[in-house]
């Protein structure tokens, strides 16, 4: 190799910001090397500036000698308008939360009152947690979510960790815990007609579960646009449902005896009863939160939306906000039908509501049907939100690159959804309800906190980094500290799921210290292990086969200066 050219990689370091001096260097030197029909493609000023976010398509003068899948092989197709980012976060945000955590947030709050200011507060926490990621989000329009945002202001160790944990652990057992819930209340219907006092077998609620994601996986297999429009139609049906309760409850408001000491929304003390503890708002707040989640999801798919600088921050504004009124509506609506007592030990809100008001097993069923479409309609959007994360992962190769291959045919990433699935079965069978909730609780916080401070580092050390929309600095300073003060509350309250969480993200980073910074691929590992297997003769033609593949297309040019050489 001549010493005279230096081997300059994508980034100057470990921080993720790029070194574009030698990278121009660098091409200058290589393109004098190609023949003329190897320079395809444009490579505008824009396209050069934005080289240094999380953009993985090839640079337009380079030709990839390493790269095995090309662009049609792992470049998702933009199909994604306002409407279909819209449902995505509606349909994830209104699932099972809102159909069972009116309850126990009551029983924290101490009355009607403190609740719904709790129910606001966490649509307020949740709002300003979105416009953040709608900054993220216009500033690094790329797929992958946090994965894109903890690499640009952190360095590779916290997005492969996000990766990791996003496709091993997180993103699964959110789908294995919807599902489990859409499957328990699909088996009432089955075999109780919504009884609330009457729990079904569990093998038959596993079964079910487990059939939920075969089918939704396979709906988003067959087509992205097939996956959006679900998402359009069940996010239209969920919000008419809980219209229609807030409805009811504004009946039940004009009855006369709804305004008796017996029921908690009493317009003369509202407020009378409320906790004095703020352990006890701080886990009603936690409670309600939980109900909120999803509005995120729409930054893990920006790069398929038609025009995310418009899109992303009308959506990721305006979701939060139709959750909110919707949630505040719901529940003046169970806080007026309902009595103290029921609520005080309810864990299922909405199947007593209906009880109550329309009568007998009917009522019970009317809302396992609507709770079954609506838990059903949110485990499509995180199915279709947490392959992304596996994607981009796997295009980043932090992950093994098979799992971002698109399929010829349907355009979708069928690899990484076939084993997202193959994962959240096993979590199903395995696992718990309760014990997957603070798991993947605790753990999705904390990145939820990471990518607000990579905001804040961006901010700092890219203040010339374009932002279509800028967010005040002072909204994502509150939103990590509110979310710091709810994590520590959390391990305060569950030491051993926050113990099993931090060792298991920590796990990662003997992962990450062999695949990234020492350099050899999944794929060289797996034929390392394959070796081992007795009586298996492994024949490999050179002896550096599956090392670790430069991530830079410069990188990747600088191949071809030596093999030239």
């Amino acid at each position: 190799m001549n010493p005279s050219v230096p081997r300059h990689g994508m980034f100057a370091d470990d921080t993720g910001v790029p070194n574009y001096e030698d990278d121009l260097e660098l091409d200058d030197d290589i393109n004098e090397l190609l023949p003329s029909d190897d320079l395809y493609g444009d490579l505008s000023p824009r396209r050069r500036s934005n080289s240094g976010s999380f953009d993985f398509a090839p640079q337009a003068h380079l030709f990839p000698l390493s790269r095995t899948l090309s662009k049609f092989d792992t470049d998702l197709p933009k199909n994604l308008t306002f409407w279909s980012g819209l449902a995505i976060i509606i349909g994830m945000s209104i699932g099972s939360g809102i159909f069972a955590s009116g309850g126990p947030v009551f029983r924290y709050a101490g009355s009607a009152g403190a609740a719904l200011l709790v129910w606001l507060i966490a649509g307020l926490l949740a709002l300003t947690g979105a416009v953040c990621y709608a900054d993220l989000g216009t500033s690094i329009p790329s797929s992958g979510g946090e994965h894109a945002y903890l690499e640009r202001a952190f360095g590779s160790l916290p997005a492969f960790l996000f990766g990791w944990t996003g496709a091993t652990i997180t993103r699964p057992a959110s789908i294995a815990i919807i599902t489990v819930v859409c499957a328990e209340y699909i088996a009432r219907m089955l075999l109780h007609g919504g009884s609330a006092s009457s729990e079904p077998p569990a093998w038959l609620i596993k079964a079910l579960a487990c059939l939920c994601i075969a089918v939704l996986t396979g709906v988003n297999c067959y087509s992205a646009k097939l996956g959006a429009l679900v998402q359009d139609v069940f996010a239209v049906v969920k919000v008419i449902l809980l219209v229609a309760i807030a409805t009811v409850g504004l009946v039940e408001i004009g009855k006369a005896g709804v305004r008796d000491n017996a029921h908690p929304l009493n317009w003369n003390n509202l407020f009378e009863g409320s906790s004095t503890s703020l352990s006890a708002y701080s886990l009603a707040l936690y409670q309600a939160l939980w109900a909120y989640d999803g509005w995120n999801n729409l930054n893990i798919v920006t790069g398929e939306l038609k025009n995310p600088s418009r899109d992303l921050p009308k959506a990721i504004i305006t979701g939060p906000c139709v959750v909110t009124i919707c949630y505040l509506l719901a529940n003046v609506a169970f806080y007026t039908a309902l009595p103290a007592d029921v609520l005080l030990r309810t864990n299922s809100i909405a199947m007593d509501f209906g009880k109550h008001v329309m009568g007998g097993n009917f009522g019970g069923l009317a809302i396992s049907l609507a709770v079954a479409l609506s838990t059903a309609s949110a485990a499509s959007a995180a199915i279709f939100t947490g392959s992304r994360v596996s994607y981009v992962a796997g295009k980043s190769l932090y992950l093994p690159a098979f799992l971002a291959t698109i399929h010829s045919k349907y355009r979708t990433p069928f690899n990484a959804l076939i084993v997202q699935s193959l994962i959240a079965t096993v979590l199903v069978l395995i696992g718990s309800f309760t014990s997957l909730v603070n798991f993947y609780s605790m753990v999705a916080w904390l990145f939820y906190l990471m990518a607000i401070l990579a905001l804040v580092v961006l901010r700092w050390t890219e203040p010339h980094l374009e932002r279509p929309f800028k967010v005040w600095i002072a909204m994502p300073i509150v939103f990590a500290c509110s979310t710091a003060f709810l994590l520590v509350l959390s391990a305060m309250e569950a030491p051993s799921q926050a113990i099993a969480a931090v060792l298991f993200i920590l796990s990662g980073c003997p992962v990450w210290w062999v695949v990234v910074k020492r350099g050899f691929s999944w794929e060289y590992m797996g034929s390392k292990c394959v070796e081992l297997i007795p009586g298996y003769h492994y024949l490999s033609s050179t002896g550096d086969r599956g090392k670790y593949q430069p991530q830079s297309s410069h990188d990747e040019g600088l191949e071809l200066v030596e093999a030239h050489r």
